[in-house]
């Protein structure tokens, strides 16, 4: 385990993680640059500088001239390769690892194949030992990933890292942040898919926004919504759970014993079903299991323009639609978002916007992030750009060896 270094103060942890955030976002080039725009005297940043350039997270490039007569500058960049975080998601149709750079590049990604999807415990097991493997596979110091980030499906308490059920995946009350980080001796932070997607979209999207929301289609259904750049969360830890809002469309009954659900009618289940390729009702996680490839292969019909899949899809998208809209009504954002794998169809979009209407229609994006980036994304937020960052674990990372990556 990291050795510790002497205490800091925690105005000097907060200002050293200014300086870093600083030149994560390009907004400064050197010390001087720094001080102005930080409003810490030269003195300050170059011990705050110099800090993170032990840590390995900073390295000095060229000289350059300044803007103003005096004394040519350092240029000052951050090393992608000081720290790492991964990026884990867990949902019925898809489980997959990413590891991030500081960069945000994506250096490692594995699709993975769980032995036994329904088995919690044992699934998080699989999944931090290919993590692993993904770290040695890119010759990095496992001490220079200093977090971790899960998106999962179901109920989830951010603040103690458990999911608290996932009916979708088989699994509830699983201890996921302990569990790995036991496994990974590294941090752990634990949201809800769409909570990942919509914060990745705020922080990182080609746009930044305060107000929107997002729906996450797959097999069902889930939600987030982002009012004055906050993530609602309920006061239950239920807020998004938008799988069971009733819809105009009361052709289908939902596991839940009610007609119209989202999940029942407007999800990549309920275009299954429009097929005729499945019955009616949404099922358990063990047949979201045996029809996952199903709807993989649905999808792929779509985007080679099969006529059925198109029409299907477009259906429940329209389905949806209507329901945004009532939502948009209600809330007033900037922006609506798509994501997942149904999301994502291009048919399901344009059903979407179609039944959005002509109006809003422009309002709906599809979400540019994948589900294991924006989990990474969450763990640089939470362990890179904030006082969490542990920089007794780079330290003895510089002093162990230098970096190889």
């Amino acid at each position: 385990m990291p050795q510790e270094l002497p205490a800091v103060h925690p105005l000097r942890a907060i200002n050293r993680v200014r300086v870093l955030k600083a030149l994560m976002d390009n907004a400064v080039r050197s010390r001087p640059e720094l001080a102005r725009q930080l409003g810490l005297s030269l003195t300050a940043i170059t011990r705050l500088t110099n800090e993170l350039i032990e840590a390995g997270l900073v390295e000095e490039g060229e000289k350059y001239a300044a803007i103003k007569p005096g004394r040519p500058s350092t240029e000052l960049n951050i090393d992608a390769s000081g720290a790492y975080v991964l990026g884990i998601e867990l949902h019925a149709f898809q489980q997959s690892v990413v590891l991030m750079d500081l960069s945000r590049r994506i250096v490692r990604r594995k699709i993975l194949q769980l032995s036994r999807p329904d088995d919690g415990p044992g699934s998080i097991s699989e999944v931090a030992q290919q993590a692993k493997r993904e770290i040695r596979a890119a010759k990095i110091d496992p001490l220079r990933v200093v977090g971790v980030g899960v998106a999962v499906t179901g109920i989830v308490n951010r603040e103690r890292g458990i999911l608290i059920d996932a009916p979708y995946l088989g699994w509830s009350s699983l201890n996921i942040a302990a569990q790995l980080e036991k496994y990974l001796e590294a941090p752990v932070v634990v949201d809800r898919i769409a909570n990942a997607l919509l914060t990745a979209e705020a922080h990182y999207g080609a746009d930044s926004v305060r107000d929107a929301f997002l729906f996450n289609v797959g097999f069902g259904m889930s939600a987030s919504f982002l009012i004055e750049g906050n993530i609602a969360r309920g006061a239950n830890a239920m807020a998004g759970h938008s799988g069971h809002v009733a819809s105009d469309d009361t052709r289908r009954t939902c596991a839940c014993g009610q007609k119209g659900c989202l999940n029942a009618v407007a999800s990549g289940w309920a275009a299954l079903a429009e097929l005729g390729e499945i019955k009616d009702e949404v099922a358990s996680a063990e047949e979201f299991q045996r029809y996952r490839g199903k709807l993989a292969e649905l999808l792929d019909r779509e985007r080679n323009s099969e006529p059925k899949a198109c029409g299907a899809l477009r259906q429940v998208g329209q389905t949806l639609g209507r329901t945004m809209r009532r939502f948009h009504i209600a809330l007033d954002p900037a922006r609506m978002f798509l994501s997942g794998p149904v999301g994502r169809a291009a048919s399901f979009i344009a059903g979407a916007r179609s039944g959005v209407g002509d109006d809003l229609a422009g309002s709906i994006f599809c979400c540019e992030h994948q589900v294991a980036d924006a989990a990474a994304l969450m763990a640089i937020d939470e362990f890179v750009r904030s006082a969490r960052m542990d920089f007794a674990r780079l330290h003895l990372a510089s002093r162990n060896s230098p970096r190889i990556a």
